[in-house]
């Protein structure tokens, strides 16, 4: 049964924030709607924070030609909603997620034909694969209203290089969809590992050292060196360590207020000198550090990852110099992430939440790439799809997000 208006308002905006909480979407990525009537439904605006929307904020959307009422734009992803609810009369929910391992096994263009029985209530006896098309195109929403045809009986769709559409007949129905949804991806990118090692045993560490085995030579460091966290403010910046030790920094001449500092502060500060970023992060999650051990740059095979973090990621050596504090200077200008081997990576922002968004899709890109290597399939996105999509997000959405 179709919602009031003013409970779906209310329903998205609350959908909205738990995206957020749970990790499902980074920024503005990923939309909610909910149906009103047998024509029309409300979804999020375009670009604009989950944490900032309030009811009023909701658009309302015509199921048959797209069009919308108001001034506010609705998502640039609203034809994939429309065709949902036209040709799904039963559904009346829908949220469009980036969950991270529903992202993973979406790589495989394969579909998920294989369902536990302790899914299947939730999502049926299949969830199939939509091919590629770039966000908010024509070849995207194509791409979905065929698969939402040709498989009339689904709760989830896999969007290849992007992310999952998760359907119910109301709120709670597609949030438990999704979460069935993940739990079923994570087993397949399990045992997709599994079968590559052909061994009944799984670890992250075990599959992380695999996929740079397969790379090269080397496994995860015992031990990561600690390139700290930093602040700008004007001229000097706030350097913070794991073990507490905190320096305020000059970012010219590199003068603190204690002797004993430490050399990769000439990385955060050739890095404030050569943009206008105002923070920086070293990101360590076991994933991150695995790929960073491989040397290779990364290649975006997801749209969030090229997007938000930059068209391609290269891997930089850290000797404590000078010379070469400013190389890695170089690599991360223009993007938001640099790999330092066998460290890690530094993000960078203009504020914290874009850290905290960086950090997300670096370690799913990571986990994306690795799950390519065990499921024998799974191409990167190409050059100008990244490029593009880049530009579009630098110059639109992120100002939107602000």
């Amino acid at each position: 049964m179709a919602y009031s208006e003013q409970e779906a308002r209310e329903l998205v905006v609350e959908a909205g924030k738990r995206l957020l909480e749970t990790g499902l979407i980074a920024r503005t990525w990923g939309n909610v709607s909910a149906r009103i009537s047998d024509t029309q439904f409300v979804i999020t605006p375009s670009g604009r924070a989950y944490d900032t929307l309030k009811p009023e904020d909701m658009v309302v959307v015509n199921i048959a030609d797209y069009s919308y009422d108001g001034d506010m734009k609705p998502s640039s992803e609203k034809g994939i909603h429309a065709d949902a609810y036209r040709i799904r009369p039963e559904i009346n929910f829908f949220i469009h997620t980036h969950q991270v391992r529903a992202s993973v096994a979406g790589i495989a263009e394969k579909n998920i034909d294989v369902i536990p029985e302790k899914y299947k209530a939730l999502l049926g006896d299949c969830v199939p694969v939509a091919s590629y098309g770039m966000p908010s195109t024509e070849k995207l929403r194509k791409a979905l209203e065929t698969t939402y045809t040709n498989y009339p009986d689904a709760m989830a769709f896999l969007m290849v290089h992007h992310g999952a559409v998760c359907l119910g007949k109301d709120m709670e129905e597609s949030f438990a969809v999704a979460e069935a949804l993940e739990n079923l991806c994570k087993e397949k990118v399990h045992k997709a590992f599994r079968l590559y090692e052909g061994t009944a045993d799984y670890s992250r560490k075990s599959m992380i050292n695999s996929f740079i085995k397969a790379n090269g030579s080397g496994k995860l460091p015992d031990f990561v060196t600690d390139f700290g966290e930093s602040v700008r403010n004007g001229s000097t910046f706030e350097l913070k360590f794991k073990n507490g030790k905190t320096f305020t920094v000059d970012i010219k001449t590199l003068g603190s207020d204690s002797d004993a500092l430490p050399r990769v502060a000439m990385i955060h500060a050739e890095i404030y000198k050569s943009s206008d970023v105002t923070c920086i992060k070293h990101l360590t999650d076991n994933e991150v550090v695995g790929y960073s051990v491989t040397g290779k740059s990364i290649n975006p095979m997801l749209d969030d990852f090229a997007q938000i973090a930059g068209a391609k990621i290269t891997c930089s050596t850290w000797n404590g110099s000078k010379e070469n504090a400013k190389s890695i200077a170089r690599a991360v200008n223009g993007k938001n992430v640099v790999l330092i081997k066998d460290e890690g990576a530094l993000c960078t922002g203009t504020k914290l939440s874009d850290l905290d968004a960086v950090e997300l899709v670096l370690s799913k890109e990571c986990l994306t790439q690795m799950g390519a290597v065990f499921f024998g399939s799974g191409n990167s996105l190409s050059p100008v799809d990244c490029n593009l999509q880049r530009f579009i997000y630098l110059t639109k959405y992120s100002k939107k997000a602000e």
